[in-house]
This record gives C-alpha cells, sequence and structure tokens, in this order.
C-alpha cells in the first residue's frame, strides 16, 4: 500500500464537507438555491481547486504558500456563509456545529500545511 501524504487528508477533508454541503443545501428553501447555496458550493468547489494547485506546486513554495492562503481565505467565507445559514435558520444546531467541525479541522490542517511551508 503507498505511503499516504498528510496534505492528502486536507483533500478528503474537503471532499468530505462538499458531500456534506451539498446534503444540507438541498434542504434550503427554493428562494435561496440560486444565491447562498450557489455561493456556498462555489467556496467548498474552489477550496478543493486551490488545494489541488498548492499540492501541484510543491517545488515552487512562494506560489504553494499563495494557494494555500487563497485557500483560507475561502475558508473564512464559507464560515461566513455557514453563519449567515445557521443566523436564518436554515440548518439546525447539529447541522451548524457539525459543519462548523468540519470547516475548523480543515482550517487547523491549512494552518499546519502553511506553517511548513513558512518554515521551509
Amino acid at each position: 500500500m503507498p505511503k499516504k501524504d498528510s496534505r492528502l487528508i486536507v483533500y478528503e477533508k474537503i471532499d468530505e464537507l462538499i458531500f456534506y454541503s451539498k446534503v444540507l443545501v438541498n434542504k434550503y428553501p427554493k428562494s435561496e438555491r440560486f444565491d447562498l447555496c450557489t455561493d456556498i458550493k462555489e467556496s467548498c468547489y474552489k477550496m478543493l481547486k486551490l488545494t489541488m494547485y498548492a499540492w501541484k506546486s510543491a517545488n515552487n513554495k512562494p506560489k504553494q504558500l499563495e494557494y494555500l492562503k487563497d485557500c483560507d481565505v475561502e475558508l473564512m467565507v464559507l464560515k461566513t456563509l455557514v453563519r449567515i445559514s445557521y443566523k436564518m435558520q436554515y440548518i439546525t444546531d447539529k447541522n451548524y456545529m457539525t459543519w462548523s467541525n468540519k470547516i475548523s479541522e480543515i482550517g487547523k490542517m491549512l494552518g499546519g500545511w502553511i506553517k511548513s511551508c513558512q518554515n521551509a
């Protein structure tokens, strides 16, 4: 079995987040499907894309760091969108806690990856 790199775990976590997000946004009211739901999905996909760009630019640390910081910003945007969803009562307390925990876990992983790039 091939050795797993820890950065791929971030990819897997974002993949899980996307699946969880898609399940939840399908329950939003129709009036939000082309507004808040679209923003949430786009934010998730952008994070996934930036993670892959960072992974592929491993030989270019400044570029990799740029992608990771962009991904971190997108994660902050997603946190805000999830908070708005909660305040608008589109999701339950339990959904909010689960979603927030998934986002926080990804944030911690990205933070570690960013620190390792800055120290290199």
